[in-house]
């Protein structure tokens, strides 16, 4: 996980390490149904890429506790959170030693509430957490049109790691209506569109 750690520009540490120990050993005492999701969890999945951020998904009802978790890591909101009855989908919060950010993302159904319930412990810089499978990450991924999402996904479809037929039963019981939009993807995941040509050289 090196390239989580280490800024590729700089060579220094990013942080990351310090800030993700902190905050998913406070969202573990405040004992509340949370996930690890995104590029950390990517990481831990064997599939690394550059971060300066931890991703956690939690349910509607637990955002105001990851709140105070989070304040209580000594962590703070740089973005609205809303109201315990309205939260805000996505509030960021800063750790002002190390600048990084941790990524709060409040979510009422699946497949995020599927992904939290679901998702098995495993080592994140040795800190025990629910971390997201690379088919709930298939599936999260699916309702995002990011690029870097896009190249997640297709990079898991790639690499013949995830199990995809249970991934599209998960997605058959959850939303069935985006079982076509799921097999288009997986379908140009598998054979992308060709590189454009390159132009002919100019002569001198």
């Amino acid at each position: 996980m090196d390239l989580l750690l280490t800024d590729p520009r700089s060579g220094k540490q990013t942080g990351l390490a310090a800030t993700v120990r902190r905050a998913l050993r406070a969202l573990a005492k405040a004992d509340l149904p949370h996930c690890v999701i995104g590029a950390t969890a990517l990481a831990v999945r064997g599939f690394p890429r550059m971060t300066r951020d931890l991703d956690v998904v939690v349910l509607t009802d637990g955002a105001p506790k990851a709140w105070e978790a989070l304040r209580r890591a000594a962590l703070r909101a740089s973005t609205p959170t809303g109201s315990p009855d309205d939260p805000e989908p996505m509030v960021v919060f800063v750790d002002p030693k190390t600048r990084v950010e941790v990524h709060l993302l409040v979510a009422a159904g699946d497949p995020e509430a599927a992904v939290i319930a679901e998702a098995p412990s495993a080592s994140v810089f040795g800190v025990k957490a629910p971390v997201a499978t690379l088919e709930h990450l298939l599936l999260m991924y699916l309702y995002s049109n990011e690029p870097k999402h896009l190249g997640d996904f297709a990079a898991i479809v790639r690499s013949g790691e995830a199990d995809l037929a249970r991934a599209e039963r998960a997605l058959r019981r959850m939303h069935p209506e985006m079982l076509g939009e799921w097999r288009r993807r997986v379908r140009e995941a598998r054979s992308p569109p060709p590189a454009p040509s390159r132009p002919p050289r100019r002569r001198r």
